[in-house]
């Protein structure tokens, strides 16, 4: 066995939460099948408990702790299981669900603000109690709500107890090809339900402390802090990214740039911000030696600094987890016992996921975790692999390392989540995350230094040119040639990945010369799936109505070829032209320019990527689409698999019939007046007509073959 191997198997030995997380989470994806109700989940745990226990009980010979090893992990697969089947919101009987979708005063805990835009406040919400046939009963369980803002009045904020007079109804809306999918992301962090309320609806009835209230007035200071101190508004915004994670004054290019460079995480206050912090503090407590008073003094000066930043950023979920982990590091440094990165990482995750078992499909838990996990097994052999002699080389091949070691684990998701792939990533994170640490550091010192005559206004110069700087860095990258290509990537081939990683990672650091064979297979049944797939996508055709509350554009995918039909391309292009690309990305499509009316509903017949279009028809091998507006004939009608109805005030019953007895499925557009919706919705109950209300449910999507 190779030294490496051995190396390795002596960290697994040091690392024990390993073999408890692992199992546990197991079990909590196993939960999330629903093959197991709480009733079974609880009575799995007690059948399995009873000869775990017996196993611990009985005296071993030292060959066979690996029996004790296993039952322990075997009940933690269980525990994994009954917790996350105990924790599910929706089991319980008190959750907000149980009473409907009917309009009820409700007593709601907000325990996050998400968003204020120039309208609304968007937050999540912990449902106390509903008021039902005059009574105030308790409930349970989370939900995304939408608060409209009113003028003079201040905005909730985090800890804020409201009452609420709206209907909770369930977030089944269907995102565009491509789109963010409200649902899922929801979903992840326990929320299956939302509530809108009118400025009226809505007021603030007290307030329930929370720990980061001690760090508010801080936090309120620093933001009018930074208002005076004579940064442009362009790095203003960037400063308070980096530092308070407030990206609220970001432009929407700034934040393009930096998805396109592969930089966005230096935006996002995460544990690349709290490692920041850490790291500085390891470095300047460094003199004071390794004895136990100082590992003990340095530790709490460390931890008071990690959790008072996480108070001052408001402790959102990325910064309470980097927190943690850090906070784990810390403790276990602070002991005389060898510290052991690996298992103060899988202890985080346990105790994160004991905390909040819907944190297992978080994206920013998965990437977060991953990220660690790469740094700490590939970070030592990648930068060891070359010992360049001169002393800035050797910096910026660390930083290379580092970025190197973090994106083994996480790229196979990010390409399975965000189907594409920053190219220039490595450049860009060499320059921008050393800027942005030496940033993080010069914020701090404009906080304490801006009103000291002379030094103030030469930390606000620094600082400028130094994010100027990060924004130059960000828009070459992103603009350079083929900075953020699409990649489609499935379930089945981000599995493959993670194991041609895995095999890579063991040919070179074990010396295992099978492992270039396994590598083989798993590249040939790469292509040969992605080879597939592409042959299928060939034979696909799609029909696709966005979701847009106030207007139409529709989109046809015909093989590789994207057609968007938008009938008043003049308003609102740029925003049509984002779902477009959205869509393109996500399917790997190649987007042809614009339709507008006169394309589609023009006298004559043009042919576009092998679809016909005219006279309010669109047809291809395999789907027939007919748009019908308000000055449509209804004298001649063709049957078609999809009716879209759009730019119509009334339609005759007549006019209704003849329409819906030739179609397949009905789709009411954006825009159409709420009684005609309800009118035609009602229409097709009657009759069993299959009818989508883009404005009540979102997107439509009807797939086909080409014939």
């Amino acid at each position: 066995m190779s030294p490496a191997a051995i190396n390795f198997f002596g960290v697994m030995a040091r690392a024990p939460m390993v073999r408890l997380a692992l199992p546990f989470a197991a079990g909590i994806a196993l939960a999330r099948t629903g093959l197991f109700p709480p009733w079974s989940a609880l009575a799995l745990l007690v059948i399995t408990t009873v000869p775990v226990v017996a196993i611990l009980l009985r005296r071993t010979v030292f060959e066979q702790r690996w029996v004790r090893g296993m039952a322990v992990s075997s009940w933690f697969l269980v525990f994994g299981i009954c917790w996350a089947a105990v924790r599910d919101p929706l089991a319980k009987p008190t959750h907000v669900s149980v009473d409907g979708a009917a309009v009820e005063e409700r007593i709601l805990h907000l325990t996050a603000i998400n968003g204020i835009s120039a309208k609304v406040v968007r937050a999540d919400a912990r449902v106390v109690a509903a008021m039902v046939d005059g009574e105030l009963r308790p409930r349970t369980g989370t939900i995304m709500l939408t608060l409209m803002r009113r003028e003079g009045t201040a905005d909730p904020v985090a800890g804020d107890e409201l009452v609420v007079r709206s209907g909770v109804e369930p977030i089944t809306r269907v995102p565009d090809p491509g789109g963010f999918d409200r649902r899922s992301w929801a979903a992840s962090r326990g929320m299956y339900h939302e509530a809108f309320a009118g400025p009226g609806q809505w007021a603030v009835i007290g307030h329930a402390w929370r720990w980061t209230d001690l760090f508010e007035p801080t936090r309120q200071r620093v933001s009018s802090w930074l208002a005076e101190s004579g940064l442009p508004d362009r790095e203003r915004a960037l400063v308070k990214a980096l530092v308070l994670g407030l990206r609220d004054e970001l432009d929407s290019d700034q934040r393009e740039a930096f998805v396109r460079s592969g930089t966005i995480h230096v935006l996002a206050v995460s544990g690349t911000h709290v490692g920041f912090i850490y790291v500085m503090l390891l470095f300047m407590t460094k003199w004071w030696g390794h004895t136990g008073r100082a590992r003990r003094v340095r530790g709490v000066l460390i931890l008071l600094a990690l959790w008072g930043y996480a108070g001052l950023t408001g402790a959102c979920p990325s910064v309470l987890r980097a927190t943690i982990m850090f906070s784990l590091f810390t403790i276990a440094g602070m002991t005389e016992r060898q510290n052991e990165p690996l298992n103060s990482l899988f202890a985080a995750a346990l105790l994160l996921l004991l905390w909040e078992p819907h944190m297992l499909v978080e994206i920013g838990f998965q990437l977060s975790f991953l990220a660690v996990l790469g740094i700490i097994l590939f970070y030592k052999p990648l930068f060891r692999a070359w010992m360049p002699h001169n002393a800035i080389v050797g910096h910026l091949w660390s930083l290379a390392a580092l970025s190197l070691a973090a994106q083994t684990f996480t790229t196979p998701l990010s390409l399975y989540l965000f189907n594409a792939f920053p190219v220039w990533f490595l450049p860009a994170n060499l320059i921008v995350v050393t800027a942005a640490g030496i940033a993080v550091y010069g914020a701090v010192a404009l906080l304490v230094l801006f009103r000291v005559p002379v030094l103030g206004p030469l930390v606000v110069l620094l600082l400028t040119a130094l994010l100027r700087i990060v924004d130059a860095v960000t828009n070459f990258f992103a603009g350079l040639p083929l900075a953020y290509p699409s990649i489609r990537v499935t379930l089945w081939d981000g599995l493959l990945l993670y194991a041609l990683v895995l095999l890579v990672a063991i040919g070179l650091m074990w010396q295992w010369r099978s492992a270039w064979r396994y590598v083989l297979v798993v590249i040939v049944l790469i292509l040969v799936g992605w080879g597939h797939r592409a042959q299928q996508a060939h034979e696909r055709v799609t029909f696709s109505v966005y979701d847009d509350r106030h207007a139409l554009q529709a989109a046809m995918r015909v093989g590789r070829e994207l057609m968007v039909y938008a009938p008043d391309t003049s308003q609102g292009s740029d925003w049509v032209r984002m779902k477009v690309e959205r869509h393109a990305r996500a399917l790997g499509l190649t987007p042809r320019p614009l339709l507008g009316d006169d394309a589609l509903r023009g006298a004559g017949v043009r042919t576009e990527a092998g679809t016909i279009l005219g006279g309010g028809l669109w047809s291809t091998p395999g789907l027939d689409v007919r748009f019908h507006t308000g000055s449509s004939a209804t004298s001649v009608i063709i049957a078609s698999d999809v009716l879209v109805l759009h730019d119509i005030q009334f339609i005759e019953e007549h006019d209704l019939e003849v329409l819906t007895g030739s179609s397949g499925y009905i789709v009411l557009a954006g825009g159409l007046p709420w009684k005609l919706r309800a009118h035609v919705r009602k229409w097709c109950a009657e009759r069993d007509i299959p009818c989508h209300d883009v404005t009540e449910q979102g997107a439509f999507q009807l797939e086909g073959l080409r014939s």
